[in-house]
Order: structure tokens, then C-alpha cells, then sequence
């Protein structure tokens, strides 16, 4: 379970501090205060995601926002969203980055080779 991207424990362990040093008065009151600011959040979020959708449906593209706040739950599933119609462009772009990626690991281990050979060597050199 995890509300706004917090698991379980979290808010267990966020509840005892509170608890600790705000006292049971101050804590109901500061979490009444919480509630209305995530409330005004939760509507501003609203408020500007129905003005940018406007704004993206009357220059006509065919893109649609979520209509909730977004979370650590579900960043994922709306980055999906938007990155799957250009999954072959994608694809395109991120081949020759691994490509490169690849290549500097080849050269990183073999020259972390090549200096452990050399070493060896000098070693051998020191020893005899």
C-alpha cells in the first residue's frame, strides 16, 4: 500500500515521530491543516491540467493528460504512455548510445588489463 509514493512503514514511522514531538492535540490539527493543503493542491492540479488539455485539443493533437495527481506509483505507467507511439525513434536513438556504452566498456577492460599485465611485470622485475 502506498499513498503519494509513502509506504506503509514510512507513514508508521512518520506518525510515531509526529506523535513524539507535536503531542495528539497539535497532531490532529496539523494533519486537518495537511488535508486542506492537498486538497487546494489536488484542485490547482485539476484547474491546470483541464486548461492545458484545452489548449492541446484545440491545436489538435491527439495527446491526453492524466487526470490525477501523478505519484511514484504511477510515473511509470504515464511515461509509458507518452513513450510507446515513438518506440521505434526511441529505439533509433538509444542503439548507438548502447552501442558507444559497449565500446567504452570494452576499452575500460582492456586497459584495466593491459595494467594489471603491466604491474604483474613489474613486479616480476622488482622480485628478481
Amino acid at each position: 500500500m502506498e499513498i503519494f509514493g509513502v509506504g506503509g512503514g514510512e507513514v508508521v514511522a512518520i506518525l510515531v515521530i509526529m506523535l513524539v514531538v507535536a503531542g495528539p492535540k497539535r497532531m490532529v490539527q496539523w494533519a486537518y491543516v495537511l488535508g486542506q493543503y492537498i486538497s487546494k493542491a489536488r484542485g490547482m492540479w485539476d484547474e491546470v491540467m483541464a486548461g492545458v488539455q484545452k489548449e492541446i485539443d484545440d491545436a489538435g493533437l491527439d495527446v491526453q493528460l492524466p487526470k490525477t495527481m501523478p505519484t511514484r506509483a504511477n510515473l511509470t505507467t504515464i511515461a509509458n504512455t507518452f513513450t510507446n507511439p515513438v518506440g521505434s525513434v526511441w529505439s533509433g536513438i538509444t542503439a548507438p548510445v548502447q552501442d558507444v556504452m559497449n565500446d567504452v566498456s570494452t576499452e575500460i577492460k582492456q586497459t584495466h588489463s593491459d595494467l594489471r599485465d603491466a604491474v604483474t611485470v613489474q613486479e616480476e622485475k622488482v622480485a628478481s
